[in-house]
């Protein structure tokens, strides 16, 4: 494991997201049946960006996962997007199974599933420990009956439809995804990614989840907002406990007045101990560690959020606006106004 872990390259411009140094001690744990619904007018990334996560968690630890594509028969489906698939099996003829996938898509908004078909789905339900829809795979879950006050996440654009035809469910329309007891559900698209990854997380642990989200490219944690900007992932992996808790520590406490000598007594080292473990493990000293990250944050924020550079300046630990924009332009050769109409639409300075 320690080999697999240093083997994660480091650049310096990525943020540290929290993780443990380890894999779960259940890796020996009992291969989970993951089953993903498909049926006529489904949308195709729903399915395949959660199915590709998962694959990709049981390449990294074996053996962890057994995917399967389950229909309400065995006929073909064809997507929203005209994709044919078959189905490995149909619903009334899948017995044991963990984890069951629902995508959205044109299909699940619509009444055309047949009575004996939504009992078969309420049957697979009640035998599945995790139920997760994605989108608006909502609608063709809300269909079997959820327990009254349920809470579940939809796409922002339909979530006033699936208010009104489900009055007794609790719709959230800005989380990325939510869960409420057995059940998970998510907001558009790309977010059966941040989905998937939160469950192989809880599966496999954030070392495997990490490795997923470095391997597909994406975030490996979004804030809880559809609204909101997202963490990038880290492809930095310590192998020091120490310096694991206080990257972490630095990540949640980065608009604080943070020096060397107070990092070096949070990590219970002296600063000649601090420095000698930094440059081993990140390859920098704390100080450029520090401002890295801050400059990390800040050009999310700047791109990101409506927030003015002011403000910004002083989330990411600035007194100074002067000082902050001379440490931005030192670091990105760009002032952080520029930055901002470079690379988003925000107006707002």
């Amino acid at each position: 494991m320690a080999e697999m872990v240093a083997s994660m390259s480091f650049m310096p411009w990525s943020i540290i997201i929290q993780f443990t140094s380890g894999l779960s001690n259940e890796l020996d744990m009992k291969e989970k049946k993951v089953a993903f619904l498909v049926y006529e007018a489904m949308e195709l990334l729903d399915m395949a960006g959660s199915q590709t996560a998962f694959y990709e968690g049981n390449q990294f630890v074996s053996g962890s996962y057994s995917l399967i594509v389950v229909g309400f028969n065995n006929e073909v489906v064809v997507s929203e997007s005209g994709t044919q698939i078959k189905p490995d099996c149909s619903i009334n003829s899948l017995g044991e199974c963990h984890t069951l996938v629902i995508p959205g898509g044109k299909g699940a908004r619509l009444d055309s599933f047949s009575e004996q078909g939504l009992q078969e789905l309420r049957e697979l339900i009640v035998r599945c420990e995790r139920v997760v829809s994605i989108c608006t795979g909502a609608f063709l879950l809300a269909k079997t009956g959820l327990p009254e006050e349920t809470k579940i996440a939809t796409h922002w654009a339909f979530a006033k439809d699936l208010k009104k035809q489900f009055p007794d469910l609790l719709v959230d329309d800005e989380s990325i995804f939510i869960q409420d007891k057995k059940y998970w559900s998510s907001a558009g698209v790309t977010s059966c990614i941040d989905l998937t990854l939160r469950l192989i997380e809880l599966d496999l642990g954030k070392v495997a989840a990490m490795h997923v989200a470095k391997h597909m490219v994406v975030y490996l944690k979004r804030s809880g907002s559809q609204q909101q900007y997202s963490e990038f992932l880290s492809l930095q992996a310590p192998k020091d406990e120490r310096l694991v808790m206080i990257l972490e520590w630095l990540k949640e406490n980065l608009g604080e007045n943070i020096t060397v000598d107070k990092i070096a007594e949070r990590a219970n080292m002296s600063e000649r101990q601090l420095y000698r473990v930094f440059i081993k493990e990140t390859g920098i000293t704390p100080a450029h560690y520090l401002e890295e990250l801050r400059m990390e944050v800040a050009s999310t924020l700047l791109v990101s959020s409506e927030k003015n550079i002011k403000a910004i300046a002083l989330s990411v630990g600035y007194r100074s606006h002067d000082g902050f924009k001379r440490a931005f332009q030192r670091r990105y050769s760009i002032s952080p106004l520029k930055y901002r109409q470079v690379f988003s639409s925000n107006e707002i300075h």
